[in-house]
């Protein structure tokens, strides 16, 4: 059981912790450029602070999945069966490419038009309204929302607090429900830089 707790703080909450944290610098865009630059300014040192923390959770998490070796392959570990330890296995995988894709994109954006907010959003928007990369964004933020929810899931065993049927149901429940809200919240700001709108809190 300490194991899986080892394995679950290393490959869930780290991904969880930056896609929160992604989420909030570019939900102030849901008010337009002038509000993205007030309230989510771009500058180099926050962009290499965030760069050592995303490789720093893709190392914690490729050692998280090493932790339990073959043992998954007779046990599942934490999750309910094999068959959801394959399928957080490519939800992560997927949810990784996303995350560094979008540590290459601010990257690229700050090299070109240098640590300007305003200008960044100008090129997300041009960006992500592409049908290929808004393609790609969604698939990603759907393995994403998957991931977290089969990892929270996984969490509550792993600490002893889903023993009963029961009460797994209900916890397996609460953490679908919580991964949902966070990807309609990932999806509203993507529908901003699609669309320019967005289902709520937009102009």
């Amino acid at each position: 059981m300490p194991r899986y707790r080892s394995h679950i703080a290393l490959t869930v909450w780290p991904l969880a912790v930056l896609f929160v944290v992604e989420l909030a610098r570019l939900w102030p865009a849901l008010l337009g450029a002038s509000s993205f630059a007030e309230e989510s300014p771009a500058s180099w040192l926050s962009l290499l602070i965030w760069t050592v923390l995303v490789l720093g959770s893709l190392a914690a998490y490729a050692r998280g999945w090493s932790m339990l070796g073959s043992e998954t392959a007779e046990t599942a570990g934490p999750y309910r069966s094999n068959g959801c330890w394959r399928l957080q296995k490519l939800a992560g995988g997927l949810a990784w490419a996303l995350v560094v894709s979008q540590l290459v994109l601010h990257w690229v954006m700050t090299v070109r038009v240098g640590p300007v907010a305003i200008s960044q959003y100008e090129l997300l928007r041009e960006f992500l309204s592409r049908p290929a990369v808004m393609a790609f964004y969604v698939l990603g933020l759907g393995a994403l929302g998957l991931f977290l929810s089969q990892g929270i899931a996984a969490s509550f065993r792993a600490w002893g607090l889903a023993r009963q049927p029961e009460s797994s149901r209900w916890l397996e429940i609460a953490g679908t429900l919580t991964s949902a809200v966070l990807l309609l919240m990932a999806i509203n700001v993507l529908s901003h830089f699609v669309t320019g709108r967005a289902y709520w809190m937009g102009p």
